[in-house]
Parts: structure tokens; sequence; C-alpha cells
């Protein structure tokens, strides 16, 4: 028996599911078209937080009219549903397409996330920011655009509030530390997105939650060969530490318009990533701070050389005065050598020069010929150092479960599985929202 919402809706077909909701293709009885409705799970009706947010998603989405953005067409709240009817976009998500088929040729990725940037400007502009930027959100819409499919945990973008949900691998580093969050966790997670669409992978996947967290505030992606030094330039940039160092979106989507005709047009295969550590001067600490220089070693002439003057005339005091500090140094200088020459040559302890031993030649021939007593090196239990196989060695860390207990970040994507070369999840996509931070949600 089919289902059927406001006597209008026919549910006809389940194709996607997630942690707060279920997505099912539905036919219009009115227009006679199809479209998509998001149905929230009936267990989550009670959680007040997920059912405001999933209350606003069709408030925010009718707000912004943008062809970059899925359309909204109607909401449904009664005693037993609350759904959200959308257009039916057909074709592969960002995640499912880079799963199947791999990474973007330069040219391409470079477009789309072009057609991204657009829209989360015009997003930040409407006065939202999304929250959840990641390749299960993109649909793909024509040869070199992309859609934004869920808006389930957008926010004011006023609001400073970090949302309690999210995807671990796309988190900005101000909201894995706890800070603030604004609108530059959308170019930091469009970042991340431009570099899985060149490589095929996630930056930050594998291991524990708290191993992903970690990454992010301490780690940044190294450029793979293959990719374009301008266009990782882009790249780096919106992976900034500090969010106002990431860039205006619609510059960024200009620059990357711009590169794309001279960009390759031909796939790479899937790249592993690769991390180092961020930056030494890379902090939250947003008021510059000036090291102090090393004061000179006291003395008449240092004294001399480090006198300073407020005015324009003790500068030119000091300029006129400069010969005279230099012949006094030279002076200086030369009654030490003649004291030295002098203790030189007519101390009767002084060594012959027969008796000084050269150093040069204990360094080589210093140790004895044979010496009994030496003994074969012993080795240190546990000094061994970590081998390319050890985990510990890796500079990203290990790709398996973390021996720390915890959730592990795969699980915390929209679903999990799917194989080798997925980067968020299994085939059975994210379209109906994302995992709570640090507790997975129920039935997911």
């Amino acid at each position: 028996m089919q289902t059927v919402l406001a006597d209008r809706y026919v549910l006809e077909q389940e194709i996607a599911r997630g942690a707060v909701g279920v997505v099912w293709r539905g036919h219009d009885r009115v227009t006679g078209e199809s479209v998509a409705v998001k149905v929230l799970r009936a267990e989550l009706r009670g959680e007040t937080e997920i059912f405001e947010s999933f209350r606003a998603e069709a408030g925010i989405l009718r707000t912004i009219d943008h062809p970059g953005v899925v359309g909204v067409r109607d909401f449904i709240v009664t005693d037993t549903v609350c759904a959200v009817v959308l257009d039916l976009l057909e074709g592969l998500d960002l995640r499912e397409h880079l799963r199947l088929h791999g990474p973007l040729p330069a040219a391409e990725a470079a477009l789309r996330c072009a057609s991204a940037a657009e829209t989360l400007a015009a997003i930040h502009a409407a006065g939202y920011r999304h929250s959840d930027v990641k390749p299960g959100n993109l649909m793909l819409s024509g040869a070199d655009a992309v859609k934004f499919i869920d808006f389930g945990i957008a926010r004011a973008a006023a609001s400073k509030t970090a949302p309690s949900h999210g995807t671990p691998e796309y988190i900005a580093p101000e909201v894995a530390s706890g800070e603030s969050a604004s609108t530059g966790v959308d170019n930091y997670a469009l970042g991340l997105v431009l570099y899985e669409a060149l490589t095929g992978h996630s930056a930050y996947r594998g291991g524990s939650i708290t191993d992903v967290v970690e990454r992010h505030l301490t780690r940044i992606p190294v450029k793979p060969a293959a990719v374009d030094a301008d266009l990782w330039r882009v790249v780096e940039r919106l992976l900034a530490l500090d969010p106002r160092a990431r860039g205006d979106l619609n510059e960024t989507a200009a620059e990357l318009r711009r590169l794309a005709p001279r960009l390759s047009r031909l796939a790479t295969a899937p790249i592993e990533p690769e991390l180092r550590e961020r930056d030494a001067t890379a902090t939250f600490d947003y008021e510059p701070v000036t090291p102090q220089s090393p004061e000179l070693e006291a003395g008449v002439l240092g004294s001399l050389l480090t006198a300073e003057s407020d005015g324009e005339d003790d500068r030119d005091a000091r300029t006129r005065r400069a010969p005279l500090v230099l012949a006094a140094a030279g002076a200086v200088l030369v009654a030490v050598v003649a004291f030295w020459a002098f203790t030189v040559l007519f101390d009767p302890d002084a060594p012959e020069p027969d008796d000084v031993a050269d150093p040069s030649e204990v360094a080589v021939t210093g140790t004895p010929a044979e010496d009994d007593s030496s003994e074969e090196p012993t080795e240190t239990p546990g000094a061994e150092s970590p081998t390319p196989e050890d985990p510990a060695s890796s500079p990203q860390g290990p790709e398996t479960d973390s021996a720390t207990p915890g959730q592990n970040s795969d699980d915390m994507s929209e679903s999990t599985g799917g194989g080798g070369d997925s980067t968020e999840g299994t085939p059975e996509g994210d379209l109906p929202g994302s995992d709570l931070i640090g507790s997975p949600m129920p039935g997911n």
C-alpha cells in the first residue's frame, strides 16, 4: 500500500537513508511531476533540536532563490509526519561520482567548485551559513555546476554557535577546537571538497573522531605532484587556519574560472592523501606578536653602538659621532692584541709549540687500538625506530580504528562502508543530513 502525504504526494520508492531522515521519490498528484520527499524519522520527532533544524531547513530553502540550491516545494507537519518536498534531481552527487569514477579532471573540478563557491556566497549574502559542505551534499548539475541539496544544519550567518551536527572530516579547525563559528567554516569545507575532487580521497579520513579532529588542527594536505601549482594555492588559502585568511568566495570563484581553461581535462588516478604539520606561525591568537630582539652583550663598545635616541637631532649626532666610536673601538682592539702578544712571547710558563696536542689528531685516532674491556653494544628494549609499516610513523596517523576508545570517524558520516575508494560512506548517499559529532544518530 502506497503512502500519501497531505493527500497529494505519493511516496513511490526510497532513494536515500541517513541519520535524520529518509528521502523518497514521490509523485505530485496535482502537477503530475516527480518530486523528492525528505521525511524526518519518526523516532526523532521528540528531539527538539533536530525537529527544529528540520523545520528550519524548509524556511531557509524558501529564502534562498539561487540556481545552485535545490528548490523547495512544500513543507508538511502533522501529528504523525514531518516532511519537506523538494525538486527531484536526477544523477549522482559528487561523493557517489568520486566513488564510482575516481577524481574529476582538474578543469572540471575547478568549474564545479567555482559553482559551489558562488552558491555559498549567495547563501552568506542571504544571511546564512551552510555548515555541512561536503561531496555528499553536492549534486552534479550539467557539465560544470553543482547544486546544494541539504540544509539540515544551516545556521544564521551572525550566529557564533557551532552546529551540533556535522561530518568530522569536513569541520573547520575553529569548530574542532570549540571556538565560535563563522561563514568561514564553509570556505574551509569547500577547500576540502576541491581537494577531494582532484584526488578522489578525503584528506582527513581515518581513525577515531579524536584523530580526525586533531588532524584538522595540526596538519594540512601536501600538494600532490599532479595538481597545478596555482590551483593548489586556492586549496591552501581555503584551508587556512585563520578563518579571515580564507578569502572572499566570489573572488575564489572568479579565480577558479580563470584557471580552468588551462587546466587538464584528463582525470588522474586516485591519489592517497599525505599530510604535513601546519606552519609553526599558524595560531588562533590573531593579535600580532613581534618577537623581542636579543640584547647585545653589555660593554663600553656595546653601549656606544646600541645607544638610541627618539629625535632627528640625536640621530644626526650619532652620525657625527660614528668615526669617534670606530676609532675608540680600534684603539681597544689594538690594546687587546698587544697585551696578548706580550703574554705569549714573554710568559715563561707558556708551553712549547711541540707540546700542544693536535685536536684533529685526537678526533681521528682517539679510540684505542685494542681494548679487552670493550663489549658489543647492547640493544635497549623499545629503542627501535618505527618501520614504514608502523602506524605511528605515518604523518597522517593510522587509517584503521584507533586504540583510543570512541566512535570511529568513518561511522560518523551519513552511512558507512562502500569500498576502499569511498570518501564519505556507503552508496546510499547522505541527502537526509549528517550525524552528531561525537555521537552516532539513532539507527545509523
